[in-house]
């Protein structure tokens, strides 16, 4: 199974992040680990996915949880390593998670965390000149 989708997307979205200074990027991406994580938690919490949809129902007919022991709602966090913004998922059956419940991106990006992120470089970036 090979890669779908606009490949040339992927390489312009490279090229734009190659021409922030590193401070800028460095910076985004210390501000933006919080706010993602205060997005995918307040998501979980909420009984939603990521994209706003509601999770499907369980086979009973109420509504899923996903809470069994909790160890994946209080793990799941973003960190900032230098310019890259990175997911710790905890437990491994997370992976699940993310596949079949959405809890994080799964492809596009949400257009809250869109919106939030450019509110983010451009509070770092200041006024232009």
């Amino acid at each position: 199974m090979g890669l779908k989708g606009d490949v040339g997307k992927l390489r312009t979205f490279k090229q734009q992040l190659r021409e922030f200074p590193i401070t800028l990027a460095a910076a985004v991406a210390r501000d933006a680990a919080p706010a993602m994580t205060d997005l995918t938690t307040s998501a979980y919490d909420g009984g939603r996915t990521v994209y706003g949809d509601t999770r499907p129902k369980g086979v009973n007919g109420q509504a899923l949880d996903l809470e069994e022991t909790g160890a994946t709602r209080a793990q799941m966090r973003f960190v900032a390593v230098g310019t890259i913004v990175r997911c710790v998922l905890g437990p491994r059956y997370s992976k699940y998670l993310i596949g079949k419940y959405s809890i994080l991106p799964n492809g596009a990006v949400p257009a809250t965390w869109r919106a939030k992120l450019d509110a983010l470089v451009a509070a770092q970036k200041g006024p232009a000149l």
